[in-house]
């Protein structure tokens, strides 16, 4: 089965998404054509893609709280959504690690949710960004003047951002 991800939901520019691909990949090479031609159109399936901005409440409630995709969602373009779930579960389990007597779980779910709020905050906007970019990348990348600017800030802030993703650590907290 394929999987055709980033057409919004209701679109009606492209009859199947097989068509669409055929027309976003016409420039490649003739390898790409033929696994396209040899693909039965049923296997190609759309799948839309959403997020949201950051909660500005928290994903606490009582006793229960939210993690990973629940908390923040993220597009797939960094890599984010298991990441952040993971570093969730690990400082959850911190948080609650000790617990003496069940009137420690609404403060620690609250500390938890303070320690994760900015990171998982930041995660959610640079993939966003970094998903608006793609969709728009040539249109940016060929506006004169704009593009060579936008081109140095992304050279520039990629492996800040890379970085900053892929090397915290949160046994630390230091991000």
């Amino acid at each position: 089965m394929a999987t055709l991800v980033g057409i919004s939901s209701g679109s009606t520019r492209w009859k199947h998404p097989l068509e669409r691909l055929k027309d976003e990949f016409q420039n490649w090479s003739p390898e790409i054509h033929n696994l396209f031609d040899a693909t039965k159109p049923e296997v190609v399936k759309r799948r839309d893609l959403f997020d949201r901005p950051p909660l500005t409440k928290g994903g606490t409630s009582g006793y229960t709280t939210l993690m990973g995709d629940a908390a923040h969602p993220t597009m797939p373009n960094l890599g984010q959504g298991g990441a952040m779930a993971i570093e969730d579960a690990y400082v959850l389990g911190e948080q609650l690690d000790g617990i003496q007597h069940t009137d420690d779980i609404l403060g620690r779910l609250q500390a938890y949710e303070k320690r994760r709020f900015l990171r998982a905050s930041i995660a959610q906007y640079l993939s966003r960004n970094g998903s608006d970019s793609l969709v728009d990348w040539e249109k940016l990348r060929s506006t004169p003047i704009i593009g060579p600017i936008a081109m140095w800030f992304v050279n520039v802030l990629q492996p800040i951002t890379m970085d900053y993703l892929y090397s915290a650590d949160i046994k630390k907290n230091n991000y």
